[in-house]
């Protein structure tokens, strides 16, 4: 079967579709992922055939200041309405002779483009958050803890105004020109019959009111070669396990500035602290002896080895930390963030987020002790990481995307 797996994003929309689209090649299908340009090397060193989908995304991304700024959503609109219209150009060619395609994150014309191509096509989700439901709000939303007719209603106002004016209305030209018929609930169009939702229920299970064929399998890890490296040995070595901080695929630029507060707090909270260099440069904690720089190392070969683990929320990375059964303190910045922050407070893996606005040295310390010092959170996370571990959730991802369509 030739199969087509397609994602628009972050480092964290891309290594789960590259994870199941090894998994599928192993299987023996002919498999093709599609995502953006910058990360073309990095699937084809792994063994997977790649195609440049859309602009470098990490480079938008690296030109703002922050992530969580009025002016950053907007900046952002606007590059999706872009890459949209891209996809409509591209995809055809792209998903030709295909038996199936896959979408995720970004990608929001293939569904329409599958259509018009006769195509089965399949949405895979890597968060709870993206089915509307009344147990949380719009993706776009910071508060998680409205009541169930606050986030009813939020699905329902963001539907009537996008009818008009974003996504809706430039699908639905796209549509007319490819002689589809018009839709009027494009989102549910896009996440398709029965949508794979690729996340861990044991931190945020689908909740019952979600209206829609669904199947859960869990989160995709990509499994990376191991690393040697001897100064972090020596490091974890000459003391107890330290905390780790790291905001993934956010902007360098405050991720430079997110330094000094972490640095801070690690000591006011009396801990070490490994934190991941995503930009390049110096930093003044260089050589500092309780402060340690990594790059690129695997997170389920280091989040094991930490007293706790503070990042942006992402889904991969709160995955990593729930299966490497360490506590989590999220520091959301931006759209699902914020869901995954709430969840893990929720199952009792951390405690309530700081939002990115708010992130303060002293907040952040206290976080830090509460991780640490409380025993409950700490059995929490090791429970909730056995029960992760009792599932392979990539097999069963590949189990559901191989399933007779009949079925569906």
């Amino acid at each position: 079967m030739k199969i087509v797996l397609t994602t628009f994003g972050s480092r964290g929309d891309v290594q789960p579709m590259l994870t199941l689209s090894l998994a599928l090649k192993s299987a023996g299908h002919d498999v093709l992922l599609a995502a953006p340009p910058e990360k073309g090397e990095w699937a084809r060193q792994l063994g997977c055939p790649f195609h440049p989908l859309g602009g470098n995304f990490t480079a938008f991304i690296d030109s703002m200041e922050n992530a969580h700024s009025i002016h950053t959503g907007l900046r952002f609109v606007r590059r999706v309405r872009y890459e949209i219209l891209g996809q409509f150009k591209t995809l055809s060619q792209i998903i030709s002779g295909a038996d199936l395609v896959l979408a995720s994150s970004l990608v929001f014309a293939l569904s329409s483009i599958a259509e018009s191509m006769g195509i089965r096509y399949r949405y895979i989700a890597f968060a709870p958050q993206l089915l509307p439901s009344g147990h949380h709000p719009f993706i776009a939303l910071k508060h998680q803890n409205l009541p169930k007719w606050c986030n009813v209603m939020s699905w329902q106002i963001v539907k009537i105004f996008d009818r008009f004016f974003n996504l809706t209305r430039l699908i639905n030209k796209k549509r007319e020109q490819l002689g589809l018929p018009l839709l009027k609930d494009v989102w549910s169009h896009i996440l398709g019959d029965n949508v794979i939702v690729a996340s861990d229920q044991a931190i945020a299970p689908v909740p019952p009111d979600v209206g829609r064929g669904f199947t859960q399998t869990g989160y995709l890890h990509l499994e990376q070669p191991k690393q040697h490296l001897a100064d972090l040995e020596a490091f974890l070595s000459h003391g107890p396990p330290p905390v780790y901080a790291g905001f993934g695929s956010m902007p360098k630029k405050d991720q430079v500035k997110n330094v000094p507060i972490i640095v801070r707090a690690a000591r006011l909270a009396g801990q070490r602290v490994v934190i991941a260099k995503f930009w390049e440069g110096p930093s003044e904690f260089i050589g500092s002896s309780d402060v340690f720089f990594v790059q690129k190392y695997p997170h389920l070969d280091l989040f094991p080895r930490m007293a706790a683990v503070i990042h942006h929320g992402g889904a991969g990375t709160t995955a990593a930390g729930a299966i490497s059964g360490v506590p989590q303190i999220i520091v959301p910045h931006v759209l699902d963030q914020y869901y995954w922050g709430n969840r893990v407070y929720r199952v009792g893996l951390g405690p309530k987020p700081i939002w990115r606005s708010r992130l303060s040295s002293r907040k952040l310390a206290a976080a830090i002790e509460e991780c640490t010092k409380n025993h409950w959170i700490v059995q929490r996370a090791a429970a909730v990481a056995r029960m992760i571990k009792g599932k392979d959730s990539l097999a069963m991802t590949v189990r559901e995307v191989l399933r007779d369509p009949g079925r569906l």
